[in-house]
């Protein structure tokens, strides 16, 4: 591989990972906002995410706790 290709292949990780970041925050951001609002249910966005209850209220506590400052 021709090292300006594997600069380019870590820049274009770098990238995918920031993107992927900024995916997760904007999901989180929506999981708090629509348990916090009553819309869904912790165990119904459990349900969808595949993950457990307690990351779900995690991710809710994290983030209204964040908004507060």
């Amino acid at each position: 591989m021709a090292t300006g290709t594997l600069v380019a292949k870590i820049r274009a990780h770098k990238t995918a990972q920031e993107r992927l970041d900024q995916a997760r925050q904007e999901l989180d951001q929506e999981i708090a906002r629509a348990v916090t609002s009553g819309e869904w249910q912790i165990i119904d966005v459990a349900e969808v995410t595949g993950w457990s209850r307690e990351t779900i209220r995690a991710i809710v506590k994290r983030v209204n706790e964040d908004a507060r400052g």
